[in-house]
This record gives structure tokens, C-alpha cells and sequence, in this order.
């Protein structure tokens, strides 16, 4: 089977530096001291292009904008893990999210909302985006993360819709968009988390059955519907059946980043001409795997593959 797309290309509004601290004391009255710090280029998209880089995948390029501020920091963690990257410069600084884990190794997570955006970047990078498009064959844009100061969700919708050819399909990973949006884009895959997944359907969607049957609405306007349920693993939906994986339990040390690589790994799995179940599953031992590192560090194929084996699937009807 040939490849799905000729190109991958992230879309990243928000970029951040995820700066991981650990500390043994948790003092609100004496400064605590570090035992470990760490930090990595994030951002969904960008940890998205980040986990294909570390597959040996060719196609991915991570187009965006950033804040010039700290720019170089932030470029030389890009290098690091060989993601091929073109972002637009605009006053700012590239957002640190600051991660503290504490004793009990439960986590803290603070992130800061980053520099606004001005409507010239955007054009900008709208021109950079076709270009990028024009001539390249299949394309899948991935619009993945948070939206920063001065984008609107109507805005952004906008803007994906006005890149949308015959020879582009998108994929979203965002909390920014409700159920008619979803169905308005008609996207080729979309990736939420469950309360994402609350957000976007309006509801508790308090039993297995209820998520169900909305994964199930928006596979009319969707071609791959994943569901991340955090420890309870991945419910997938598509038009060629349903499946839920669920994971053994693994010694959880980060969930930071989870999601991004199940969605890198389901779109990687499809490249490699796996059918949708499969790939299903591959991701769901990927974001599985991810867990199981420290901060925003990214899987390997040969830890995935060791995963899949401890996953459990069922059947879902569709």
C-alpha cells in the first residue's frame, strides 16, 4: 500500500517551552529546591511533529508562530529532536509551561495563556501554509493545541476552512471547537480526551455507552474518531468499525504529551498502511508508553511495539 499523504504539516498558533521541575518538598513558607529539571519544545502540534521525528518519519514539517523573544531556545530544542520547522516572528515570547512534580509523585501543571496573536501573522502564515500545499500531492494539516491571545474560535475556524483543497484533509486536536464546528469542518481525524470530548458534545457522557454514541454522531462528519480515556485507554470510531483498547496498568510518571503522540502514532500506523484498527491500537500503546517517561520526553517505535502486546481490545458497534 502506498503512503496516505505525500506531506504532514502541524499548525501550531501557541508554541511552548515545557519546563518539568521535580522537587521533595512541597514548602509554602521556605523556597523548595529542585532535585531534577528539564525542559522540552511542546505544544501539541509541535509535540505531535516531535514523536514522528523520533519514528524516522520524512514528511512532517511544523509550521506556526512564535514569540522572537526567546526564539533561538526554543529553535535549538526543535533541533534536538530533528523536527524540520518554518515558524513567523512576532513580538513575544515563546510561552513556558511550568510542570511540578511533587512528592507522591503527583504533578502540578501551570500553563501560561502566551503572546497574542496579530492578524498579519496570520496571514502569513496562511501564504507560508499554501505554498507549503501547492504542488506537494496529499496533504494532512493537523491543527493540534491551544488557541493564544487574540484568535478567536470563529476566526480559527475561518482560517481552517480556507485551507481545506481536494487534496488536503485536516486533523484536529484542540478543546476550542463544539459538535456542529466538527461537523462544519468535516476533518479526517479528530483526537479529543474525554473532558474535551464533554466540552465539544455538550454533555456528561457519563457511561461507556453515551461516548459511544456520540463518537458514533460524529463519524458521520469524521473519517477517524479517537477518544483518549486517560488510564481507561482509547475508543476508536471510524466508518470501517469501532474498537476500545484498553491498557494493562503501567507505572505512570508523565501524562504530558499522551495524547499527541497517540494521535502522531494513529496517523504514523496509516502511513505504514495498517488498517484503522490497527493503527488504533498502535496509538493507544504509544500514548500508553508515553506515560511511562518523564516530562514531555517522546516514545520510540520499538517501546510502542513492546507496549502493544499488553493492550486488551474489544468491539464496538457502529
Amino acid at each position: 500500500m502506498g503512503k496516505l499523504f505525500n506531506r504532514i504539516i502541524t499548525v501550531s498558533l501557541n508554541p511552548a517551552m515545557d519546563v518539568t521541575l521535580w522537587v521533595n518538598t512541597l514548602d509554602f513558607t521556605e523556597p523548595n529546591k529542585t532535585t531534577g529539571e528539564k525542559v522540552y519544545a511542546g505544544g501539541k502540534a509541535v509535540n505531535i511533529s516531535r514523536v514522528l521525528s523520533s519514528y524516522g518519519y520524512q514528511g512532517c514539517r511544523c509550521l506556526g508562530v512564535v514569540g522572537s523573544d526567546n526564539f533561538q531556545a526554543f529553535s535549538a530544542l526543535l533541533r534536538e529532536d530533528g523536527v524540520d520547522y518554518d515558524f513567523i516572528q512576532i513580538p513575544g515570547a515563546v510561552r513556558e509551561n511550568l510542570t511540578l512534580v511533587i512528592p507522591d509523585k503527583r504533578i502540578l501543571k501551570v500553563n501560561r495563556a502566551g503572546c497574542p496573536v496579530p492578524a498579519r501573522a496570520m496571514h502569513e502564515l496562511k501564504d507560508k501554509l499554501l505554498r507549503e500545499i501547492e504542488g506537494a500531492g496529499r496533504c494532512l494539516l493537523v491543527f493540534a493545541g491551544s488557541l493564544p491571545p487574540g484568535i478567536t474560535v470563529e476566526g480559527y475556524k475561518s482560517f481552517i476552512l480556507s485551507l481545506k483543497r481536494e487534496n488536503v484533509e485536516v486533523a484536529l486536536d484542540t478543546a476550542s471547537f463544539k459538535l456542529e464546528d466538527i461537523q462544519e469542518i468535516e476533518p479526517f481525524l479528530i483526537k479529543p480526551n474525554l473532558p474535551e470530548f464533554r466540552a465539544m458534545c455538550g454533555t456528561d457522557l457519563r457511561t461507556e455507552q453515551s461516548i459511544i454514541k456520540f463518537a458514533r454522531v460524529l463519524a458521520g462528519s469524521v473519517r477517524h474518531v479517537l477518544v483518549s480515556l486517560g488510564g481507561k485507554g482509547l475508543l476508536y470510531v471510524g466508518s470501517g468499525g469501532g474498537m476500545r483498547v484498553i491498557p494493562t496498568p503501567v507505572d505512570v510518571r508523565s501524562t504530558i504529551g499522551a495524547g499527541d503522540t497517540t494521535l502522531a502514532s494513529f496517523v504514523y500506523a496509516l502511513e505504514k498502511g495498517s488498517d484503522p484498527k490497527e493503527a488504533a491500537l498502535f496509538a493507544a500503546a504509544a500514548g500508553t508508553a508515553s506515560v511511562t517517561l518523564d516530562g514531555t520526553a517522546v516514545v520510540t517505535e520499538s517501546m510502542v511495539e513492546a507496549m502493544v502486546s499488553r493492550m486488551v481490545t474489544k468491539p464496538v458497534k457502529v
